[in-house]
């Protein structure tokens, strides 16, 4: 029978104590709410010219930390059961009605109405969970190698300066206080992104000495939060492949014009630049402030191309140049046909060698002729058609010579002329024939030279202000740093490692 009288007597006497602590909560808030005649409209303030300290703090997890005294809500511990903490409507007292100022998305109400806590000192503490949107303006002058300074000003909307006071959350430390000049993270809900990193994150308060006490734009508390982009996406799915397809415009010039695709494959990278262009036009936001640093080098690349295209067509206009279209000076033929490949190193053929257009005549072209005319006046026709036909079927090469006149007549002259001369025309026309196909086909082989003198050229002219101008391009990113300190001409960190103490 002990046993179950002990267990009845525990039971009843932790009932008793419940309603007894319950009892104690509720005798407290009829205290400080009925008794005092506790109103939420009126500021926590002995004398209409006190002013309330509201302190402020911001972690990263969507949550900003209030905190202020209201002497109104004061009680003794020991009268009310030792109640240490008092949890509430945050509807039911007073609040300072702190805002984002700089808001992006139009409403200033938290997302969820939490309790507030109250000490026996009158201290209230809130902490509201909410999802701020700030504006910020973007800075695209470096994309990707960008860093943005984006804040979040809390001011009061409904009291000025003379009314409230805003400050920073202070903590504790070895028994000395410190404020909190830094936004919070919290290790275990602090998810990195993977855009972006975090560089300064400092807090300040502002007070403006030009604004009178009963602006509201006299004092704020601005949370600030220093952000680099981390460029490697974009490095390796737009730059390189960028990069990469600006060069490819040098291999135009290796190309030979007869192929026919040096203009095909200029055209070619032109568009794939303007593929990539518009990639990145749909990445970032629609302005007109500036022009990005990698649409710049695509602007620098596009109108590259564009000249090398000029280029090209150029070249192939002087490649298929010939004698009977244009005429090619000794002017030119010195410049680009000497001075120019000797500058450039290039190869060409032997002076004291045959061009390689050059048609040589055979040396024996003399004796054919010669023996042509001994033939002609030493032979009848009738030897000269069976001569050969005689010596196949193996009969003797007869010596007989033609019938003639006698020698010195000036008939057999005459005769000897008239044969003579349509054998010497024929041999003249070849001659000459052959001598002006050389000459043209020396000239046109000197167009081809210097239509590759001209892409040898434009190769060393254009690789240079290729790789200067991405270079130069480029490493404006890569001294776009953000600054040591979060503000100019102030040395302090604004850093957990640095604490100011009081």
């Amino acid at each position: 029978m002990e046993g179950p009288v002990l267990t009845l007597g525990l039971l009843a006497a932790l009932v008793v104590c419940g309603s007894w602590g319950l009892n104690e909560e509720k005798r407290l808030i009829r205290h400080l709410f009925e008794e005092k005649q506790y109103d939420k409209e009126l500021r926590p303030t002995a004398h209409k010219e006190e002013t309330v300290e509201v302190t402020l703090a911001l972690t990263l997890s969507n949550l900003i930390s209030l905190g202020w005294t209201d002497s109104r809500l004061k009680w003794d511990a020991k009268d009310f059961g030792n109640i240490s903490v008092l949890r509430l409507p945050s509807d039911m007292v007073w609040l300072p009605e702190i805002v984002l100022e700089n808001n992006n998305d139009g409403s200033f109400q938290i997302s969820y109405s939490c309790n507030v806590l109250i000490y026996p000192s009158g201290y209230v503490y809130w902490l509201p969970p909410a999802i701020f949107r700030s504006s910020c303006r973007i800075s695209v002058t470096y994309f990707p190698f960008d860093w943005q300074n984006c804040s979040l000003k809390f001011s009061s909307l409904k009291y000025t300066a003379q009314e409230i006071t805003l400050s920073l959350k202070q903590d504790e430390e070895d028994g000395r206080y410190y404020p909190v000049e830094w936004v919070i993270i919290d290790p275990e809900g602090f998810t990195e992104n993977g855009e972006w990193e975090i560089v300064h994150r400092p807090a300040r308060i502002n007070v403006d000495p030009s604004a009178s006490l009963d602006s509201p734009s006299r004092q704020d508390v601005t949370f600030y939060l220093i952000i680099r982009r981390k460029p490697l996406f974009y490095v390796i799915n737009i730059l390189v492949p960028c990069v990469l397809i600006s060069f490819m415009i040098n291999l135009v010039f290796y190309l030979p014009a007869d192929c026919g695709e040096k203009t095909s494959m200029a055209i070619s990278v032109l568009l794939a630049q303007s593929v990539f262009l518009l990639l990145i036009s749909k990445r970032l936001p629609a302005t007109s402030m500036a022009i990005p640093l990698i649409g710049k080098f695509l602007l620098f690349g596009m109108v590259l191309v564009t000249m090398v295209v000029v280029i090209c067509v150029i070249v192939l206009n002087i490649h298929f140049r010939t004698p009977s279209t244009h005429v090619l000076s000794e002017g030119v033929k010195k410049l680009f046909l000497e001075t120019l490949p000797e500058v450039l190193h290039m190869s060409r053929p032997a002076e004291d060698g045959p061009s390689p257009g050059t048609l040589i005549r055979r040396s024996s072209s003399l004796g054919y002729i010669s023996k042509a005319e001994e033939y002609f006046s030493l032979k009848s026709r009738s030897d000269l058609m069976f001569e050969k036909q005689s010596e196949r079927h193996g009969l003797a090469r007869r010596l007989t010579t033609a019938r003639r006149p006698p020698v010195g007549s000036e008939q057999a002259q005459q005769e000897l002329f008239s044969e003579l001369k349509p054998a010497v025309d024929g041999a003249n026309f070849i001659v000459n024939h052959m001598k002006d196909q050389n000459n043209y086909n020396e000239e046109k082989d000197c167009w081809n030279r210097i239509a590759r003198t001209v892409d040898r050229l434009c190769l060393f002219v254009v690789t240079p202000i290729m790789v200067v101008g991405t270079a130069w391009i480029f490493l404006q990113g890569a001294y776009n740093q953000p600054p040591p300190q979060p503000f100019p001409g102030d040395p302090f960190s604004y850093r957990e490692q640095d604490k100011r103490f009081i």
